[in-house]
């Protein structure tokens, strides 16, 4: 063999040894970095491409949403924030008051941010699943599995808009609340968040989706994938906070089983059925070719998110009630603090 390409060859190997070690050996959130750069990098590709499907649309005399109805979402962005500060007024005596003595000092402040973040997140979560069903529920793309009485398919009428005058609404105000919560993280919560690409990654694609879906005249995807997370949303938010509020120990079991019941329903048995009727009953419209597709290679990776924080909770599950180690050190998710404090 040529001794220049054995050469090349051989550093060629090298390298991609080299990748492949990189690549699996890093940490959760390290990956969950590395898909969040890969998610930008093609964003803007697909800007262009809504806005190309949302003329075609214009020009075949189909209805699409207006620009100025995304004025709503700042009204949402003021209804959400004053919303939260609400619930921090009225709540933040009784949290501090309540929770465990076990935080002290700057560790109970951020305790009790976080407390109060669940307590508004279920109350919020709680409304938008009863609205969400009310409104919806006899659409025919609105799944039998959440409560839908007519499903026909997730693709019916597509792309006209749907007949409802509830959609815009409730769906800009719904995405103005995922973009508040990435706008926060962004600026509040970058040097204090443990996990803070795993959860700019989940708000970033939430996001996306709805105002993509949004533009591509896909409210049918939106509101059935807020339907589908906001359901076990609620029982998660309310769990979080009522651990710390002089919990009972039956309680914390029965809300972890009916946590880990409502969380595999909708998000790993409902979920990927309507990712998968999507993919079987793909409507092809060259104009939003690549657009569909990337709506529904978002829900994948979401899917692929729901898998990892199942198998999370279950674990959980498992340490406490079978090996009966912990809460607080095996929820790495909620008890950073403690730990902490611990360390320290």
């Amino acid at each position: 063999m040529n001794p220049i390409l054995k050469s090349n060859g051989r550093s060629f190997f090298k390298k991609a040894n080299f990748y492949y070690f990189r690549i699996s050996n890093l940490s959760y959130e390290e990956t969950f970095r590395l898909l969040f750069i890969l998610l930008a990098s093609i964003l803007s590709f697909f800007v262009f491409d809504a806005l190309h499907f949302r003329q075609y649309l214009i020009m075949t005399d189909v209805p699409v949403i207006s620009y100025s109805s995304f004025s709503i979402m700042l009204f949402g962005l003021i209804i959400v924030h004053y919303s939260k500060w609400s619930v921090n007024y009225l709540c933040h005596d009784f949290v501090y008051r309540t929770i465990s003595t076990q935080y002290q000092g700057e560790f109970r402040d951020v305790r009790v941010k976080k407390i109060l973040k669940w307590l508004f997140d279920g109350v919020y979560y709680s409304t938008t699943s009863i609205l969400c069903w009310y409104f919806f529920h006899e659409e025919p793309w609105y799944p039998n599995g959440l409560g839908g009485t007519n499903y026909t398919g997730i693709w019916q009428d597509f792309p006209n808009m749907i007949n409802n005058k509830w959609v815009i609404p409730f769906y800009m105000i719904q995405t103005a609340n995922h973009l508040y919560a990435l706008i926060h993280l962004a600026i509040k919560r970058k040097e204090v968040e443990t996990k803070y690409w795993e959860y700019m990654l989940h708000h970033t694609l939430a996001t996306c989706l709805l105002i993509f879906s949004a533009l591509y005249n896909q409210f049918r995807f939106g509101i059935v994938v807020l339907g589908i997370h906001d359901i076990a949303d609620i029982i998660l938010s309310l769990s979080r906070a009522q651990h710390d509020l002089k919990s009972i120990k039956s309680l914390m079991y029965i809300q972890y089983v009916l946590l880990l019941f409502t969380w595999i329903y909708t998000r790993v048995i409902i979920f990927p059925q309507i990712i998968l009727e999507a993919i079987l009953n793909y409507q092809d419209y060259p104009e939003a070719a690549w657009g569909n597709k990337y709506l529904i290679i978002q829900m994948c990776i979401l899917l692929g998110m729901h898998i990892y924080w199942t198998y999370f909770m279950m674990q959980i599950g498992i340490n406490v009630f079978k090996k009966g180690k912990k809460y607080e050190e095996i929820n790495t998710y909620d008890n950073k603090e403690i730990l902490k404090q611990g360390r320290n």
